[in-house]
């Protein structure tokens, strides 16, 4: 073979390098971060040990093993620590890992605490989110989804009828709002606004409300012609509410789509 022809053929796209080292990965909505410690070489490592030092007032509880006697190459001692903080500012946590070798690892990574659950009935809109996506510039409070900046929507509504409290979102959008499980029952109007009707009839989308990453509802297909989908829900023990715009039907134009009165009673 050729010198050529046994370059291309030896030639990978991607090599896929022994992970090495100390690595976190925050997760704001579980309210956890996970420290994974690999032994990237050929000998093992022995007397490991992760630690994660805290600010004041914060706890963190691992929820398996911190240590191992030995760590053999090319294996990952992976520790999840349950995080609680006694406020919603925003925090640079260093993992740390050290072994009996002179290796010792540092992970800075930024975690963002769940904010407070509401304390009485509310409307989503006052309420403080965990994340927030849109399709379409940011989610607007108590106003239909705009052209791109903060504020630009119109008052939400549906058929002429205005809805002075709500979220206007584009698909696809996700919502998330932490209640703690103090919430008892959730209800909305979901639909195609009227500022995206009077645009175009071509919107089209789905409203989905999940609780701890289980489904409550899948809406039909939403269209301006169609009308807003009324919501009640039981939404008991939930601590994580999302609600979600999917599109419907392969196109991004004029689905712009409103929560009017997304509303949580407590229990």
């Amino acid at each position: 073979m050729a010198p050529a022809a046994m370059l291309r053929a030896s030639w990978a796209d991607t090599y896929a390098r022994r992970a090495w080292g100390l690595t976190a990965v925050a997760d704001a909505p579980a309210s956890t971060l996970t420290t994974t410690l690999s032994n990237g070489t050929a000998r093992a490592w022995p007397e490991v040990r992760v630690t994660l030092p805290l600010p004041p007032g914060w706890t963190a509880t691992p929820t398996g093993p911190t240590a191992a006697a030995s760590l053999a190459p090319g294996r990952a001692l992976t520790t999840t620590w349950r995080v609680s903080a006694p406020t919603t500012a925003p925090a640079l946590l260093t993992p740390q890992a050290s072994t009996s070798s002179p290796f010792r690892f540092t992970a800075p990574t930024r975690f963002t605490p769940l904010p407070a659950p509401p304390t009485k009935d509310s409307h989503l809109s006052d309420l403080p989110w965990v994340p927030a996506t849109n399709g379409w510039g940011p989610v607007e409070i108590d106003r239909s989804n705009g052209k791109q900046g903060a504020g630009d929507g119109t008052p939400i509504a549906f058929g002429g009828v205005t809805c002075p409290k709500g979220l206007g979102v584009h698909a696809p959008s996700e919502i998330v709002c932490h209640l703690g499980g103090r919430a008892s029952r959730f209800t909305a109007l979901v639909g195609i606004d009227d500022f995206s009707t009077h645009q175009s009839p071509a919107g089209a989308t789905r409203a989905v409300v999940r609780a701890d990453g289980r489904t409550l509802l899948t809406t039909a297909t939403l269209t301006g012609a169609g009308g807003p989908t009324a919501i009640d829900l039981d939404v008991s023990g939930v601590r994580l509410l999302h609600v979600l715009v999917e599109d419907a039907n392969a196109r991004s134009s004029f689905d712009h789509t409103s929560w009017a009165r997304p509303y949580v009673t407590l229990t």
